[in-house]
């Protein structure tokens, strides 16, 4: 996630708690794949949704769910209740940042930093174990105090009165412990204290849970569940030793225990070395590659937030967001595309300054003064398909002396409506809230059950906003690069004025370009800068299908979010891909660069 304005901190589920998440949830197909008894590594860029989904897995979530939701709504029930206990394990980022400096301070303080941040990540599961087992408990009426005094004697608690508080407190004196004698680097003290800790703590990243989770079927008398869900977020941000030690894992792991692991885009490395997909685990992707996938999730979640902000419960999308310009065609296509039309006079007026797509038109057999045709086939294939192309250029481009210049307009009415949001935001939950938010306030006095619209400037501004947030935060994000050359932000900005010029360039394109494949030419650091791109949201994989993850950037066909598509004035489209190579060659050239004169 990219934190540069209120639009992309709109909606974190990390900060939620799941009873919070179960209320606002919208169901999808992921849902349902990672509710399944299997191994499970949910991929996906920062604020897609993998939070929340790993979330109402757990018990808290799913009774709010019953109560609230499927109790109102029954054809919710379609989504059951996972058959497992899942116990929700967030990372944190401190076990990193915190203990860096016990390796740069100390000569000896590299195997100590591993050591300690085991401690760290151990205390944590347990401290979330004890709030899975009270919740059990407690829905069951049962006497918890055996189970507590068995955790207490197990992990050399010490004197402490057996009640769940008290022992998530102890374990909380422990991790102020271990900081305080951080902060003070006192590295003879912390040692002594890391060693007084019991052999589990300090063990393999699951010797801690499991016991835990041992120790609560041998003392309830055969209240445990089928199996256990251990759901690790943000692997991404977790130190190394625990992504490997949970990624090894899903290969040889007890069977009564199910993993589920949060990751960025691409696969682990060393996963697919040694697992084989769908056999020890299941991939779940969270990022579409074309603008229609995201569609139905985009409107579902879209339906229920708009009509709890402006308070109505039969206002739908297309009644405060319009139609896109750029949208899907509903109804009559022929009737989209007769004479008077919008698309038509788009096409009209355009021909007329641009004379290559005066040419493109004649050249298919159709009249430039009037492009209708009775054939389906040489409107799906000639108007249909270039109908972007024509709206965009139409928008943007005047007719000079001699070559198309972009016009000098700031923001025209072109990004706004129902499917541009959608496209926009990729999906994301985090980034479709925000949109929305920020949309229904920009005048939320006049905003109501019998005014719901929001006008087409008014979205084209928040949209273009929202989009030049986003090039801004890519640019100030911190990137370790060794040249500037080289950077995430001058990698977005070169593709960006790349696919910039193929739609808006002197000749009419019908066939542009619209993504990218990353051929083995590509530097190391761009690769790198394009890793970072891809787990913040700034890249998007375009795979085959919904099973088709990348295992490395070389090799793989990414483009740009649709995010920044108002900025750089691109459309929702992948359309054929180049090798990267190429296009930042090209891209480089004094030829190509002079059509962004503003």
């Amino acid at each position: 996630m990219i934190n540069t304005s209120s639009i992309f901190g709109a909606f974190n589920a990390r900060w939620l708690t799941p009873e919070d998440v179960a209320r606002s949830f919208v169901p999808t197909t992921h849902f349902k794949a990672l509710a399944k008894f299997q191994h499970s590594l949910l991929m996906g860029p920062r604020g897609c949704g993998k939070t929340t989904l790993l979330k109402m897995l757990t018990r808290p979530a799913q009774t709010v769910w019953a109560r609230e939701r499927v109790a109102v709504v029954p054809e919710l029930a379609e989504y059951p209740s996972p058959e497992f206990e899942a116990i929700y394990l967030p990372s944190d980022v401190r076990w990193s940042y915190e203990l860096r400096s016990i390796s740069a301070e100390f000569a000896e303080g590299g195997p100590l930093a591993e050591i300690v941040q085991r401690a760290s990540v151990a205390i944590s599961a347990l401290s979330e174990a004890t709030r899975a087992f009270q919740m059990i408990l407690d829905d069951s009426e049962r006497n918890p105090e055996p189970l507590l005094k068995a955790i207490i004697k197990h992990f050399r608690l010490g004197p402490a009165v057996p009640s769940f508080r008290e022992v998530r407190l102890k374990l909380l004196s422990w991790m102020e412990e271990i900081h305080s004698r951080i902060v003070f680097r006192d590295l003879t003290r912390l040692r002594e204290f890391i060693t007084s800790l019991p052999p589990a703590v300090v063990g393999h990243a699951l010797d801690t849970i499991i016991r835990a989770c041992t120790l609560f079927e041998e003392y309830t008398d055969n209240m445990a569940p089928k199996k256990w869900a251990l759901c690790f977020d943000e692997l991404e941000i977790a130190p190394a030793w625990l992504q490997q030690e949970l990624i090894r894992a899903l290969r040889s792991f007890d069977q009564h225990f199910l993993l589920k692991l949060t990751w960025s885009p691409l696969l682990p490395t060393d996963l697919t070395k040694h697992q084989e997909q769908q056999h020890d685990y299941a991939t779940i992707r969270m990022w579409h590659a074309l603008a229609s996938d995201a569609r139905p999730f985009a409107l579902q979640f879209t339906t229920r937030r708009l009509r709890a902000r402006l308070s109505s419960p039969t206002v739908t999308p297309r009644e405060v967001l319009g139609v896109s310009p750029f949208g899907q065609e509903d109804g009559n296509m022929d009737e989209g595309y007769r004479r008077g039309s919008g698309i038509w006079q788009s096409m009209v007026d355009l021909a007329v300054k641009d004379p290559s797509f005066q040419q493109y038109l004649s050249e298919h057999g159709i009249d430039p003064t009037n492009p209708i045709t009775e054939s389906v086939t040489l409107r799906d294939e000639t108007l249909r398909k270039v109908k972007p192309i024509a709206l965009i250029r139409d928008v943007y481009l005047k007719e000079g002396p001699t070559v198309l210049f972009r016009r000098s307009r700031k923001n025209p009415p072109l990004y706004y409506g129902e499917d541009a949001i959608y496209a926009m935001s990729e999906g994301n939950p985090r980034l479709l809230a925000g949109l929305l938010n920020e949309l229904v306030d920009t005048d939320p006095q006049n905003l109501g059950p019998s005014n719901p619209r929001i006008k087409d400037e008014v979205q084209a501004r928040v949209l273009l906003g929202a989009s030049q947030r986003m090039r801004t935060g890519i640019r100030t994000y911190p990137v370790p690069m060794g040249t500037n050359t080289a950077s995430l932000s001058r990698l977005i900005e070169s593709l960006g004025r790349y696919l910039g010029a193929e739609l808006l360039g002197p000749r009419f394109n019908p066939d542009p370009v619209g993504s990218f494949f990353v051929d083995q030419d590509v530097p190391e650091d761009v690769v790198e800068a394009i890793r970072l791109g891809l787990l913040i949201g700034a890249f998007v994989h375009v795979g085959s299908s919904v099973s088709d993850v990348p295992i490395s950037v070389v090799g793989s066909r990414i483009r740009l979010s649709y995010m920044l598509s108002p900025v750089y004035r691109l459309l929702f489209r992948n359309f054929r891909e180049i090798r990267l190579t190429t296009a930042l060659r090209t891209s480089a050239s004094s030829q190509r660069s002079m059509f962004f004169t503003q």
